[in-house]
Order: structure tokens, then sequence, then C-alpha cells
């Protein structure tokens, strides 16, 4: 994936930041990008260094940190720069920002199922080639098969010429083109795993809900493990609510675009997809973040013996969904209206949390 072959060996992940790790100038967020490198080893241990991604200043981290005189610092640049804009690292949605930019590597990073590849292809190519078709002349019908210009375009194969002529029609450049389409692309397929995963974000909201030390427990340690559980439930739901918010809206959006045919307002929706595509996602990324979370700690039952034990795994639930954190609140406005400029904040949650999440 990259030039350095000490990147190579290194770990990229996405994280919410805690306070410690924030520095002067470097606001805390939920998806920021680390970057964990293999140093040296020192007495059979492997010694790294956590590096937070900041695209401004990436390359004279790397230069601080590496010899680059035998690498190509430019190629590893790019690639965290990209890295680092996207909301998560599922392996389509990684798979196709190397091949929207021409950042090949290797497949070692994409081992998904081939059949889930060619589901998650097909359901892109039947949301985004038929809009595209009607817009740029190629179909009278917005359900006919797309042509081969479509299907080039969406896999960035369509040479340059051809593409910077489309993105003008959108007024885009060619590269914009290709960075709004990737996050159409994106948007299908997180609008897809949150519709496939909303029934275990709902059994696991059920399990913390009753979650309960198997051991006797104090009133004062109840007491704890009920404000934590209150804290990560809330933060559940609101994560759910918003994100299912948003795929409706979405939804609700590209069908008033299949039945108004307007360039101008197709053009508003794919200027405003990375922004789209980073709020949804963002969400996404922290359901399956918290239901894994779950699962790993206490899926086995094991977890939940003592109270020390509860309070652990709830605490860990807790950094994974920064529950001092907010996400930007993010609304979608429908086609032919103007963006807001600035999201108004949300409501802070009521206090009072009833177990689950149904409905």
């Amino acid at each position: 994936m990259f030039s350095h072959p000490v990147l190579n060996r290194s770990v990229v992940a996405k994280f919410n930041m805690r306070e410690d790790e924030a520095r002067r100038g470097l606001p805390r967020r939920l998806g920021a990008t680390k970057l964990m490198l293999p140093l040296q080893h020192s007495r059979g241990t492997l010694m790294t260094k956590s590096l937070i991604i900041e695209p401004q200043a990436i390359e004279t981290v790397l230069q601080a940190e590496l010899d680059y005189r035998a690498y190509d610092l430019a190629h590893d640049v790019t690639m965290l720069q990209r890295l680092a804009w996207l909301p998560s690292l599922d392996p389509y949605v990684l798979g196709e920002m190397g091949r929207h930019f021409q950042l090949p590597f290797g497949d070692c990073y994409l081992q998904v199922p081939r059949s889930e590849q060619e589901a998650t292809a097909a359901r892109v190519l039947a949301e985004v080639a038929p809009r595209l078709q009607w817009q740029l002349g190629l179909s009278d019908s917005p359900r006919a098969m797309p042509k081969r210009a479509t299907v080039q375009l969406l896999a960035q194969s369509a040479g340059p010429a051809a593409t910077e002529a489309i993105a003008l029609r959108f007024g885009l450049n060619g590269e914009r083109l290709s960075l709004v389409l990737l996050a159409w692309k994106a948007l299908v397929f997180y609008r897809s795993r949150l519709s496939a995963m909303d029934g275990l974000v709902c059994r696991v909201a059920d399990e913390i809900a009753g979650a309960a030390p198997r051991q006797p427990a104090l009133p004062d340690e109840l007491a704890l493990i009920d404000l934590a559980r209150g804290r990560v439930l809330r933060a559940l739901t609101q994560a759910r609510r918003e994100a299912r918010e948003l795929s409706d809206a979405l939804a609700e959006t590209l069908a008033a675009l299949e039945t108004q045919r307007s360039l101008e307002r197709l053009s508003q929706f794919l200027h405003l997809a990375p922004a789209c595509m980073s709020a949804l996602g963002e969400r996404v990324r922290r359901l399956d973040e918290v239901c894994g979370g779950w699962t790993t700690q206490a899926g086995s039952g094991l977890g939940l013996m003592s109270p020390d034990s509860v309070r652990m795994v709830l605490a860990g639930l807790e950094r994974q969904l920064a529950t001092d954190l907010s996400l930007r609140p993010f609304t979608l406005p429908k086609p032919g209206t103007e963006p807001p400029r600035r999201a108004t904040p949300r409501a802070p949650p009521r206090a009072d949390v009833r177990p689950g999440l149904r409905g």
C-alpha cells in the first residue's frame, strides 16, 4: 500500500480522540486517523510510535520519523491523506478509493467474499448509473441498462478528456468528479450496512440495558454501573437515530432526483455527496464499533461476572462511542433547496433512557 517498508508494517486505524490524545492546534474529533509505526525491538518486545494523521502536516511528520531517500514520499503522503479523508476503512470503500485515485495496492487489504463484492457493485450500479445516464444523454429511461460510457465513468476508466467534459456539466473538475462519485458509492454501501446491522444494534442495546454483574454488588457499585450504562445507551441511541434519519433523507432525495430530472438538482446533490458520506459513515462506523466491542468483551458472558468487570466493559464502550463528543449535526436539504450554511446544534438528549432501541 505504501512505498516505505516501515509503513507497510504499520497499523492504520480510525479512532475517537480522547482528551490526552489532543494537542494544541489539534481539536478533538470523531473518526480521527492513527498511524502506529513499528520502530524497533527491545528485549523481544516490538516498540511502536503512534502518530495522529493531520492531512496538512503528514509530510513533515513522515520525514522526521523515517528515512525517505530511497522511497516515494509523495505517494505515501497522498495515500495517508486519502485514508484520513475516509470516514471508515471498510474494504469496499478502501478498494474504491484506490481505484478512483489510481492508488493501487495489494488485495490482501481487501479480503471480503467475492459474493459480497459483486452484490455491493450491483447495488451501486443500480442506483448511480441510471441517474447519470439520463443526465448525460445516454438513455431515455432511468431504468435502462447502463451504457458503456457510464460504467467506465463509475470505474474511473473513461479517460481524462471524457471525464473532464462530463465534470464540466456538473460544475466540477475531473478530480472533484472522481471524489463525488466515490462518495456516492460509499453512501450506497453505508446505507446497505446500516440496514443490515440495525437488528444487531437493537439486540446489543437490549443486552446492554439488561447487563448486570453475576456476583453480589454493593448499591454504590450498581449505581455507577447504571450511570455508565445510561451514557452508552444515550450515545448508541443518538448515533442510530441520526444514521437512520440521514439514510431516509438520502433515499427521499434520490427518489426526487429520479422523478424530477434536473441537471442543477443532481449537481447540487453531487456537491453535497462527500459531506453526506462523512456524516453517515461516521455514524455507521460508531454503531459497528460498539456492536463489535460488546460482542468481543461481553458476548461470552465471562466479562460480566464481577461489578468491576461490568464497569470495565461499559468503560470500553464509552471510549468507542466517545460519549463526551458529539457527532457533527448534519441535515440533508431537499432537491431544489439551498443547503444550510451552518448546521444548527441539536437539543441535548433527554436524561431518561429506556432499554432497547425499538421503533
